[in-house]
């Protein structure tokens, strides 16, 4: 998949340093455009930190957020350390941990035994998933999700290395800066992805893995304390109660139910349609099944639990899952990302007047889409969001066409 390139050994290793801090300096640059949406950018010329101040207070204010205390105590402190404005240390907090997050999942892959390449390639795929490369457009919203992305990644790094000592606060932390964490037990408790196989009862393994559900009683100690301490228990109780109203707004109307379903597909819908390639194929491996099944799973708990609780043009809330696929993204899918790399394949579609047909009537509908009906709906044109949604759209079908040729 990738070109042969010899890289000097002493340059090696700040690779995934330089490449994060590259993609998280594009991410920056993007949300900090002229004539954009973005939430950093209120004014659509300049960094508007009076935006971000209220956004920091009413995180801090508002129940749902308010026990999430610890992306907002980072930024305040960072503000009174550096003396600067709130605004100015929401940027540097929450971009600081995007950079590191990139870092982490590339030694989370060589963990996992994935060599440099594939390592930097899992990277590449982390940074230009929706939820990351949006990260802080509107409605995507990030706040809390750098600092816990960082932390669910040490925790699986910690996790498959079998360090319990640096697992459990690390795990804690992140279901501290979102309750959602917890969503990921189950499969790591089920499919151990990234430890050897053992096929062992259930009951057997939950003794040898009692460790993994320990972050639960510490967070249920501190949201306990935390949430009694700033008197958040009746909020908590009120906020709690109308929650399943959100989806009664996730669907209301067509416009509604359009933007939600595209929300959930511009987060997963390439991870889920080459999870069902692979596995369609029957010829996977004990640790390629662990992390599809790992995958599948969290994508089944979350999803509705978004739709019932939750705005879902919030697409952040969908990419849970892919923490099992992030780290090991160029090892499961090789096979499937060389299909669209080799140039005979291309040579040999162009021969057959009906793959270009197919070719050309899956663009023109795509085109129809993204950039007419889209775009009537009266979802958000001041963004980048139609033409991701259009070149996503446009590799996915090209894969489809090029499987169609390799299979017939």
């Amino acid at each position: 998949m990738f070109p042969k390139v010899t890289i000097p050994p002493q340059f090696s290793k700040g690779l995934p340093w330089v490449l994060s801090f590259l993609f998280t300096l594009f991410i920056y640059k993007i949300h900090m455009t002229p004539n954009v949406d973005s939430m950093l950018n209120e004014n659509n010329d300049r960094l508007s930190l009076v935006f971000l101040k209220s956004q920091i207070r009413y995180h801090q204010e508002f129940a749902p957020f308010a026990r999430r205390p610890l992306t907002s105590n980072l930024i305040e402190t960072t503000a009174q350390v550096f003396d600067i404005p709130l605004g100015k240390a929401f940027v540097w907090v929450n971009f600081f941990f995007l950079f590191l997050s990139g870092v982490l999942l590339y030694t989370l892959s060589r963990a996992l035994h994935a060599s440099q390449k594939q390592g930097l390639g899992n990277m590449v795929v982390y940074f230009l998933s929706f939820s990351v490369l949006f990260s802080f457009f509107p409605p995507v919203f990030s706040y809390d999700e750098p600092l816990q992305y960082c932390l669910i990644l040490l925790a699986l790094w910690a996790f498959v290395q079998r360090r319990w000592l640096l697992y459990v606060p690390c795990f804690t932390l992140a279901l501290i800066c979102r309750e959602t964490s917890v969503l990921l037990l189950p499969a790591l408790f089920f499919f151990c992805p990234g430890l050897p196989d053992e096929k062992k009862p259930w009951h057997t393994r939950l003794k040898k893995y009692a460790p993994l559900f320990l972050p639960l009683l510490f967070y249920g100690l501190f949201i306990g304390y935390y949430l009694e301490a700033n008197d958040l228990w009746g909020a908590t109780q009120n906020e709690m109660s109308s929650r399943f109203g959100c989806f009664l707004e996730n669907f209301e109307n067509t416009k509604n139910t359009i933007e939600s379903l595209t929300s959930l597909f511009l987060s997963l819908g390439p991870f889920l349609y080459l999870t069902y390639v692979v596995l369609k194929r029957k010829a996977v491996s004990g640790f390629d099944k662990k992390w599809l099944h790992a995958f599948l799973l969290t994508v089944a708990l979350n999803t509705p639990l978004v739709f019932l609780t939750s705005f879902a043009r919030e697409s952040r809330l969908f990419a849970l899952p892919l923490f099992f696929l992030w780290p090991v993204f160029v090892q499961l899918f090789s096979n499937e990302l060389r299909l669209l790399t080799k140039w005979k394949t291309y040579i040999q579609l162009a021969k057959d007047y009906r793959y270009i047909l197919l070719f050309l009537g899956l663009t023109l509908l795509n085109y129809l889409l993204c950039f007419k009906m889209y775009k009537k709906l009266g979802l958000r044109e001041n963004n980048y969001f139609t033409e991701y949604l259009f070149v996503l759209l446009l590799l996915l079908s090209v894969h489809f066409i090029v499987r169609r040729l390799k299979t017939f």
